[in-house]
């Protein structure tokens, strides 16, 4: 009678399906960093900067797409990207807007005046009983903040006069003036702190927001590779209950000969019917898996709803070499660079930043002002001498002002105080306490960082041994199902135990295969917690400004803190 189950099928099939690790040394295998030799993409840190990019178009079985191309696809089509890149330029617009403080202001001004007023006494020169006065006014002004607090202001001003009153020795007259102000803090809002406060905080904040979408990339690529592997586990398991499924139609047809042939019972045969129905049932339970798997990773390559019922066919194998990763160096390096900590550090160094500004803010006002100018002047004079009349224009009065000796000077100190100060003090307060709340939530983030490493460190580690005992139970369960299959066809067992055997070697093929894709999850987590995933993956991010530096300093622990604050100007 034929055999229902040939060993060497099993095994040629499993190796079909499984795509076991022990192909490893074919391909481009990682090093102990996992970063390869191609040249990986470019990412944009600027809004609207991002190139979309075209899947690969659709085969007859769907869409075939390597872990490199979904990679690619997902860091420039992934709208979540958008969100925080939107951040930093809102970030770094208002940086923008608030150096705008030192932008000198310009102003001018025009104006004509008419007078008409009733006089009740001759001493006023006028004949008429109305004292009438017309004036035209101009001025240009130009003002800045200087970066210690002051301001200085510069003017050049200019009227004419006409009036009928005979006491007008230059009548009409034009009169010039040029003017330099200065008015300049000494004790509270004195020096680049008090003035560049906003800058300063909006900058820390720009570089944060930046970091965060740093962070929204590294992300992005290790949610892609969870994705990515799950998609491939779910196929490939696919597949394996699909074999289990043959295997069970073959044990039932020889099961139904046997019957035929009297050398079994035909009550035999419900058993065998039972493990074909759990072999759809699995079947059935796969392919659901397939898609809520091809789902997610639709999601991270923020597929178009129009193609969503095109299937995704991973081309990568789950191809293993196993890695030692030296947990002492990922902890160090993920303090050093997780971009939530960098993060962190801006924001408490902004801290620090605000509560020497309000520091500053309870001493008294005093400011120093001072100013210095020339007059001119020029119009239509007679000498009551000889009566000659002598007639000069308003270019005439502004060259008096370099020509002549006409000066003005003015100098004193301007001292307020607000008693009791209770808006500055309770300001303090607020920011000293802000800071050291932020300075412990950087502390508790170091140590949720640490954790995180650890765990994915572990995980690998446990993958790693995984898989190992994973192979040896499918090899196990694979000369189990070959000796069951011997001694079902000599009359020695049932084919219940022949169906539950076979059932333990599909679940193991499918354990197997499991843990090669959660080793392969495990190191990508990994080098997401350590945040190296770019350097990894060779990705690389252009258009963010120089990052602002600050303080750091290593804790009893070796952990890098944020001091909070930054170096003096």
């Amino acid at each position: 009678m034929k055999r229902f189950y040939n060993m060497e099928m099993v095994r040629v099939r499993a190796g079909a399906v499984l795509l076991l690790a022990f192909s490893a040394a074919l391909g481009a295998q990682t090093s102990q960093t996992g970063q390869t030799d191609q040249t990986g993409p470019v990412v944009s840190a600027r809004a609207g900067q991002r190139a979309p990019q075209a899947l690969p178009p659709a085969e007859a079985d769907g869409i075939h797409l390597s872990l490199d191309q979904a990679i690619r696809s997902a860091i420039a089509n992934n709208k979540d990207l958008d969100v925080s890149v939107n951040s930093a330029e809102i970030a770094q617009f208002q940086l923008f807007q608030y150096t705008g403080i030192y932008d000198p202001l310009l102003s001018a001004n025009a104006s004509r005046s008419h007078n008409d007023t009733p006089v009740s006494t001759t001493l006023s020169g006028v004949n008429s009983g109305i004292a009438r006065q017309d004036s035209v006014d101009a001025g240009v002004h130009i003002s800045q903040l200087t970066p210690w607090g002051g301001t200085y202001s510069l003017g050049f001003v200019g009227n004419r006069t006409l009036s009928n009153s005979q006491f007008f020795v230059v009548n009409p007259s034009i009169t010039s003036g040029l003017t330099l102000g200065v008015s300049q803090p000494l004790l509270r809002n004195f020096g680049l702190r008090a003035t560049n406060i906003r800058i300063d905080t909006s900058r820390y904040s720009r570089d944060a927001s930046y970091q965060t979408f740093v962070r929204s990339v590294q992300t992005t690529i290790d949610a892609v590779e969870q994705a990515y592997w799950d998609l491939v586990y779910a196929r490939a398991n696919l597949l394996v209950k699909q074999e289990a499924r043959t295997i069970s139609v073959e044990l039932n047809r020889i099961t139904k000969i046997k019957i035929d042939v009297g050398s079994l019972a035909p009550i035999d045969i419900v058993q065998t019917e039972v493990g074909v129905a759990t072999a759809e049932q699995d079947i059935i339970n796969a392919e659901a898996a397939v898609g809520s798997a091809g789902d997610q990773l639709r999601r991270r390559l923020n597929f178009e709803a129009t193609s969503g019922q095109t299937p995704i066919v991973p081309t990568d194998e789950i191809r293993v070499q196993t890695q030692n990763f030296d947990l002492t160096e990922g902890v160090r390096v993920a303090l050093t660079r997780r971009p939530e900590i960098l993060a962190q550090g801006y924001v408490v160094a902004s801290d620090a930043l605000l509560y020497q500004y309000w520091q500053n803010q309870t001493l008294p006002q005093l400011d120093l002002v001072a100013s210095f100018g020339k007059n001119g002047l020029a119009g239509r004079s007679v000498d009551p001498t000889t009566g000659v009349v002598v007639n000069s224009n308003f270019f005439n009065a502004g060259s008096q002002l370099f020509d002549e000796n006409f000066r003005n000077w003015s100098i004193g100190f301007v001292f307020s105080y607000p008693l009791f100060n209770r808006a500055a003090r309770g300001a303090r307060g607020v920011a000293e306490f802000t800071l050291e709340t932020d300075r412990s939530r950087m502390t508790v983030l170091e140590q949720d960082v640490v954790v995180t490493v650890r765990e994915s460190h572990r995980a690998i580690v446990t993958a790693s041994r995984q898989i190992g005992a994973a192979a040896k139970g499918r090899e196990l369960a694979e000369r189990n199902l070959d000796a069951a299959r011997k001694k079902y066809d000599n009359g020695m067992t049932t084919s219940f135990e022949v169906s539950q055997i076979q059932n333990q070697l599909s679940a193991a093929r499918s354990l197997e295969l499991q843990a090669l894709a959660i080793y392969r999850k495990a190191v990508s987590a990994y080098h997401s917690a350590i945040a190296d995933s770019l350097d990894w993956k060779g990705v690389r991010i252009e258009g963010i400004p120089e990052p602002t530096p600050i303080a750091l300093d290593l804790d009893a622990g070796g952990a890098r803190r944020a001091a909070g604050t930054p170096p003096a100007p």
